[in-house]
């Protein structure tokens, strides 16, 4: 594919087309097998995200935004939806994740009912899109009144500098952001904030929010 400038109006559709055509990231693969240093970190980040799903979950309409292959997706409740942009993913999802239901969807435009979901999970997703305020807006019409937002991304860290020597990792990712903490402070000014800790030495910011 050809690399639009990051101040073309096409380069938010370049990056989602790398999703939606070239990465095949098996996420439950490397998280649960030793496929490099890396599974480590996705095992403790898994660990972390379900520890916290346990305390601030609520109710039992579960959607996960950019499930993926299903690795948070496999511990929520039976009937929880799925999303993913990823066509390759969600064939793998819903071998992980028998019990969910899991569609075609785009986290900047969710074609799902509004106030549907008690819960959203949304880990590792929004440092990959272009504009994840649009994600976030998307989320925030689905949720429930009081809904919960459960989530991570990475923060701004010196481990990042590495992801080349991940033995899994796609070079070729087009678009990969690493937040300050005043950068997601400003995108959830939507929502009460109900926790923002950072964890592995540093590397990552896990979030609970509720809507207002």
């Amino acid at each position: 594919m050809r690399r639009p400038s990051r101040t073309d109006n096409t380069y938010n559709e370049y990056v989602k087309d790398f999703y939606r055509k070239i990465e095949d990231y098996d996420w439950n693969d490397v998280t649960d097998n030793l496929r490099g240093l890396e599974s480590f970190l996705h095992r403790a980040r898994e660990k972390r995200m379900t520890d916290l799903i346990k305390k601030y979950g609520r109710g039992r309409k579960y959607l996960d935004v950019g499930c993926g292959t299903g690795l948070i997706l496999r511990h929520l409740p039976k009937g929880s939806v799925g999303i993913d942009l990823n066509p390759r993913h969600l064939e793998k999802a819903r071998i992980y994740a028998p019990q969910s239901q899991v569609m075609l969807g785009d986290a900047e435009n969710i074609d799902l009912p509004v106030k549907t979901f008690s819960t959203v999970i949304c880990t590792e997703v929004l440092e990959h899109l272009v504009w994840p305020n649009r994600a976030l807006e998307c989320i925030y019409k689905v949720l429930e009144p009081n809904g919960i937002l459960i989530g991570s991304t990475p923060r701004h860290a010196l481990l990042w500098r590495f992801r080349w020597l991940s033995s899994t990792h796609f070079h070729n990712e087009p678009f990969h952001n690493e937040y300050e903490e005043r950068e997601l402070r400003q995108l959830f000014a939507s929502y009460e904030n109900k926790l923002l800790e950072t964890g592995f030495f540093g590397s990552n910011f896990f979030f609970v929010l509720r809507k207002r």
